[in-house]
């Protein structure tokens, strides 16, 4: 009886010697060897070692059409990622963004900017179409998109590494960046929205170098 205690202890002291070899491992790779502890670090890493890319996920525009991105032309896109009722964040962002239309409008190149709702059930087509009037959006160089389901969205952030989280006031809190795309989709440069005009610089620097 005894040995058998004893040999029962001696299981359960080695499954838990396993479990946390599995948990440090596991922990390790995430953290890139513990040196990144947030999700805004670990997606950093990604993008410096070129691992994420835009899935090829349908999305809408705000004329209801499918919307064709990031095919493989010369085009690089300047993205940002929101939904029309925010209350913060987003507005910033739509401000930045007129910012940069004007600076295209000033100089234009291949340089298209990109607003992409998350919010699928609420931001539909002739909502994003409202919006874009709201920000007098020129079609030509600023599009507004919504991923055509929860499945296309949620498999377009995640590529992306773009993190939404429900705010639990029926709103959401969300990355705040300005994303750099290439053509090909690959993410190239993210910045946060007050530096916009080092996004517009990278962007052109992308282009350029693209032809």
């Amino acid at each position: 009886m005894v040995v058998g205690r004893v040999a029962a202890a001696r299981a359960s002291a080695a499954l838990c010697t396993l479990m946390v070899a599995l948990f440090g491992f596991g922990l390790q790779q995430w953290t890139d060897g513990f040196e990144v502890w947030t999700f805004e670090g670990r997606r950093q890493v990604d993008l410096d070692a070129g691992r994420l890319r835009a899935a090829d996920a349908a999305l809408i525009g705000s004329d209801g059409r499918a919307l064709a991105l990031w095919g493989g032309g010369p085009e690089v896109y300047l993205v940002d990622w929101i939904y029309t009722r925010c209350p913060g964040i987003c507005s910033a962002l739509g401000s930045e963004f007129q910012r940069l239309q004007a600076e295209l409008a000033r100089a234009p190149g291949p340089v298209r900017l990109v607003s992409i709702s998350f919010d699928v059930e609420h931001d539909r087509p002739a909502v994003l179409a409202r919006r874009a009037a709201e920000l007098q959006a020129d079609p030509a160089r600023w599009v507004f998109a919504v991923p055509a389901s929860d499945t296309d969205a949620a498999r377009l952030l995640r590529s992306l590494g773009v993190v939404v989280v429900p705010d639990g006031s029926g709103g959401y809190a969300h990355n705040g960046a300005i994303h750099l795309l290439d053509g090909a989709g690959r993410l190239r440069g993210l910045y946060g929205y007050a530096a916009w005009p080092r996004a517009l610089a990278a962007a052109r620097r992308l282009a350029a170098g693209a032809h």
